[in-house]
């Protein structure tokens, strides 16, 4: 009997030891001790693993040492799983016995013990568990083992399988993995035998793969996190020898500006992922290069290699990912690191979370954006101090405080020349002035600061939020529409059957039909299937197409409703949230969002568009229309009105309206009107769902009845559960037909 794979990975730590196991296996690699150990004793344990991290953290080169653990063994010649001879009992091994072949033995090598797979969504079962082949199958018979072509699974028996970038495999294929987990039994094609795999599964993934693979895929991996390192002195050796090993040299100095420019790129406040060590290495390549041809100052040479070595090896957020932003980043960690830019005068640092909070704080809290609007700098100094307790007013206190230590002489007493005093005696009294004066420059101050970090932008009349400003409040409120929702894609269960919110990925394949498209064609499965059949030529029921999860388009038109009544407990801002929420969401399927706002009568606020930015833009600047009516019936015509205007060709349209339900215009029956409308846009093929914001002033009635004309959902909700129900709503809408 040939000896299992655990056992010899355990003789290999008996026979070695764990010092020298370590030094083959993280050769080459910096990591930190607890990443040692925990790898060490899960290999020793002979349970399957899972490396997660970001690219260049050296998940792959760890897999290509794993070798080390193996030796080199006795095969059967020719046999694709590997068979000792002592025990070759696979259908491939005992069809030659039958045939009256010798099985003559020969020796594999422990690097050919290392079968690697490539994940990506165009992998297919067939890959790993393997195919007919089409010309031996018609020459010795479907059930004939030398027609089936055995895949990557198979090949990896007495070896072990590394599968990179488990996390772009799709799920219906990783069923096939499965097998070499539950039992390690596997039955293929049309053979009637079943095959006992001794295979260790070791498969790397980004550092979001727990989000997207099975539950029960998982249970069966031991999980070990990898990340950039982030020693300086480390990651300077890890340079200088990969310079050196291609020929190059470079100054420490260099070097040393070379990690600090990588490191800035992993800190700063709109990138999510800098750059990895991969790319450190490349753009050190670069820099000593640009070293060794003399080309300009060190600060030149960081930024002509950081230009073509750097800014595509940034991950930042779609809503801040906008066109020269990257090389914008770029530019200017390099110019911190080699101090060339001009330095800034610090009043008050605050964190990405805390700029994120404060841009949402200025949209929501009318009581600032208003001021900052209309450039209302006495108003907005007075909501500063009454609201103490707000981010923009402890923004202010800060840089109040700072200004009295860095400019004391400013806001002496005796530092009043003649015609000051004159102005003091004018006014009011030496100290109020002087503290006006501190008051008024701390909010200038602020409002600069708020400038410089490019979150307002001035205007004519006053202040609104930047480009930055939008994508850092898009940011913050992209995370919230992850929580407890898997909105597309495939579902988490290990059938791997589709979801009717599809990506447009082949999830199976079917009889060919009239009218199907000659691109879906399957010649793989076609062939398969004329073989099943016994025919020397392909007949029409022998082709096969594949079947896709198709994405359904949508056109949303969101109806707001801008009546007084939705002032109370802050309906007004949770609209405006769903809104932007909505725009967002849509951005996965590229639907169009559209919003119209209704009061007295009704407005399109926002044409269909797919861009979230211009939603936002349009939404934030939104006011209450205190004191007026609400024409619910007007708002549904003019979104049918907006609806007709677009041709609706394959997409699905869609009316969510958001409101109390207390319909007060037109008279004499408001109520009644609002029907007549909803009963409008259903006959146009028009669904209407209603989103009633069940507090003070509302009609929950009426909201139930226009959804039940339009044929869509009503929600009765509070007002903080208002962007979640809309974002419900949206895929309730996609999968309801």
């Amino acid at each position: 009997m040939s000896t299992l794979l655990k056992e010899e990975i355990l003789e290999a730590f008996a026979r070695l030891g764990t010092d020298q196991i370590s030094r083959a296996l993280f050769d080459g690699l910096y990591l930190k001790e607890e990443q040692r150990q925990a790898l060490l004793s899960s290999l020793y344990s002979g349970h399957h693993l899972l490396l997660l991290g970001p690219p260049g953290s050296g998940k792959t080169s760890l897999a290509s040492n794993l070798s080390a653990l193996l030796s080199d063994i006795e095969v059967v010649q020719g046999c694709p799983l590997h068979c000792s001879p002592e025990d070759a009992s696979c259908p491939w091994c005992l069809d030659r016995k039958a045939r009256g072949e010798a099985l003559s033995p020969a020796t594999l090598s422990a690097a050919d013990r290392l079968v690697r797979v490539q994940g990506s969504s165009g992998l297919t079962a067939e890959d790993l568990i393997g195919d007919l082949d089409p010309e031996a199958a018609l020459r010795e018979g479907i059930y004939s083992p030398n027609a089936f072509l055995p895949g990557k699974l198979l090949k990896a028996n007495r070896a072990i399988l590394v599968i990179d970038f488990i996390d772009r495999v799709p799920e219906r294929v990783l069923n096939a993995v499965m097998y070499a987990f539950q039992g390690g039994t596997l039955s293929i094609g049309p053979l009637e035998e079943r095959i006992d795999l001794d295979t260790l599964v070791v498969a790397t993934g980004g550092e979001e793969a727990l989000k997207s693979l099975p539950l029960d895929l998982m249970d069966n991996f031991d999980v070990v996190r990898f990340g950039y390192l982030d020693e300086a002195e480390k990651q300077q050796d890890i340079v200088m020898s990969h310079v050196a090993r291609g020929g190059w040299s470079l100054a420490a100095s260099l070097a040393q500006k070379t990690v600090a420019v990588v490191n800035e790129t992993r800190r700063h406040s709109d990138v999510e992922r800098g750059v990895g060590t991969r790319g450190m290495i490349r753009y050190a390549e670069v820099v000593a290069q640009l070293a060794d041809l003399e080309r300009g100052d060190e600060a030149d040479m960081l930024s002509q290699a950081g230009a073509v070595s750097l800014p595509h090896r940034l991950r930042l957020a779609p809503e801040v990912d906008l066109p020269g932003k990257r090389e914008g980043i770029i530019d200017e960690v390099i110019a911190k690191v080699t101090q060339t830019g001009e330095a800034k005068e610090e009043l008050a640092t605050l964190t990405k979370e805390e700029l994120q909070a404060l841009v949402e704080e200025i949209v929501s809290e009318e009581k600032f954006r208003k001021p900052l609007k209309y450039g209302a700098f006495d108003l907005l100094l007075r909501r500063i101090k009454r609201f103490p307790e707000s981010k923009l007013s402890r923004l202010y206190q800060e840089i109040a405080s700072r200004l009295l230590e860095l400019y004391p002489e400013r806001f002496k007493a005796d530092n009043l020349d003649f015609e000051l005093l004159l102005e003091v005696e004018e006014y009011r009294k030496e100290k109020e002035r002087i503290a006006r004066k501190v008051e008024e420059m701390a909010l200038a101050k602020t409002l600069e600061f708020l400038e410089q970090e490019d979150i307002l932008e001035r205007t004519g009349s006053g202040w609104v939020l930047s480009q930055r400003g939008l994508n850092m409040l898009l940011e913050r409120l992209a995370p919230r529409l992850d929580e407890g929702a898997y909105l597309y894609g495939y579902g988490r269960h290990s059938a791997g059957k589709k979801l009717t919110l599809g990506e447009g990925k082949a999830v199976g394949v079917r009889r060919y039909r009239f009218g199907d498209k000659y691109r879906d064609i399957s010649l793989r499965d076609t062939m398969r299937q004329a073989i099943r059949n016994r025919r020397e030529e392909i007949t029409r029921d022998d082709i096969m197409v594949t079947t896709r999860d198709i994405r359904t388009r949508m056109d949303i038109v969101l109806v707001v409703d801008l009546s007084g009544t939705m002032l109370q407990l802050d309906k007004f801002w949770f609209a405006k949230q769903s809104a932007i929420a909505l725009s967002l969401a849509a951005t996965v399927y590229k639907d169009r969002v559209a919003v119209v706002t209704f009061s007295n009568l009704a407005d399109v606020v926002v044409d269909l568009t797919s861009s979230p930015h211009r939603v936002t833009r349009k939404v934030i600047d939104l006011e209450l229309h205190e004191n007026a009516f609400t024409n619910i019936g007007y708002g549904l015509l003019k979104a049918c009105e907006l609806l007709e205007h677009h041709p609706k060709g394959r997409a699905k349209q869609h009316v969510i309206l958001i409101s109390d339900g207390d319909a007060t215009a037109p008279h004499p029956s408001p109520q009644r009107y609002a029907l007549r409308q909803a009963a409008n846009v259903a006959r146009r093929g028009i669904t209407i769902s209603c989103i009633c914001i069940n507090q003070r002033s509302a009609d929950p009635e009426l909201m139930r009845r226009i959804a039940r004309t339009g044929k869509g959902r009503i929600y009765l909700i509070g007002a903080e559960e208002l962007p979640g129900a809309l974002l419900e709503e949206a895929v309730a809408a996609r999968t309801a037909y």
